[in-house]
């Protein structure tokens, strides 16, 4: 298994009148090549816990393990589990700080040594895996950029460090619908084509459906939900409790199950529910 939690506890301020039990008792693995969606109210502990992943927080209590070692037993090279599993906080484009793109995406790589053709080619990777043509963009000012290009760039930044595993916490957070909607696919595509693991902490049910292969769900610091998409936006009620709402797809497919209709529930595109609808009525059962 690639990561790994057992038993996993964290406390913030331990000891003091501000004491937060932020985790507890978290138990769960993440196998190379998926795409995990972990999804909560605020306040639930879902930052928290992809901080633990590359050593960004120690645990209370309990372990953090890389295929199947612990992190913090022995001597591990933080700074290299940090570039193998990488992290897009959000609003990544308030810490572009370079004066030109190139410089900026390139930050990363050059602090792990590299330089000359192969320093060029990780930028050119990372920019253009996120849509952005090298040549056009490389001499350009990041803060001359369009909010959704700044995102990107930041993205790419981060690829160009050529990671095992990206950790997106938010981010399409402030974006509108075609800056959100041109990230999404570039990350999509990467984890088709480089098989790369993608682990999504999101408030959007819609996108996480359509996203993820498994999803985490936490309430108040603890693991309420596993699953599927499928199975987990199926327990709408248990769901509801940790203060998350459906997608409204699922939603609608629900409540046809529940008036009787004989529907497919797990179905998170526009285009799988027209085609299920479309099928009813030609059935004469809708």
């Amino acid at each position: 298994m690639l990561i790994e939690t057992k038993d996993l506890s964290f406390t913030y301020m331990p000891g003091t009148p501000f004491q937060v039990e932020a985790l507890q008792h978290v138990n769960i693995s993440i196998g190379q090549g998926e795409f995990i969606g972990i999804i909560g109210e605020t306040g639930s502990g879902k930052s928290t816990l992809v901080q633990h992943f590359n050593g960004l927080l120690k645990p209370t209590s309990g372990q953090i393990l890389v295929e199947g070692k612990d992190i913090w037993a022995g001597e591990t090279d933080l700074r290299a589990l940090r570039s193998r599993i990488s992290m897009l906080f959000q609003f990544p484009e308030h810490q572009l700080f370079e004066e030109t793109v190139f410089k900026d995406v390139s930050f990363g790589p050059r602090n792990l040594g590299l330089n000359g053709n192969e320093l060029v080619e990780r930028v050119r990777f990372g920019l253009e895996s996120m849509g952005l043509d090298y040549n056009s963009y490389k001499d350009r000012s990041p803060f001359q950029l369009s909010g959704g290009e700044k995102r990107r760039v930041a993205m790419a930044g981060i690829l160009a460090m050529r990671p095992q595993v990206i950790v997106l916490d938010e981010p399409t957070a402030g974006m509108d619908p075609v800056g959100r909607k041109q990230l999404l696919e570039c990350v999509q595509r990467l984890h088709r084509e480089e098989k790369l693991t993608v682990i999504l902490v999101t408030h959007n049910m819609e996108e996480v459906s359509r996203l993820a292969g498994r999803l985490f769900v936490f309430c108040r610091g603890r693991l309420v939900l596993q699953g599927s998409p499928a199975e987990v936006f199926k327990a709408a009620a248990p769901l509801r409790e940790t203060g998350l709402e459906i997608p409204a797809l699922s939603e609608l497919m629900l409540r046809l199950q529940e008036r009787g209709k004989d529907v497919r529930t797990g179905l998170f595109s526009v285009e799988e529910v027209a085609a299920e609808i479309q099928r009813l009525f030609r059935e004469g059962r809708l």
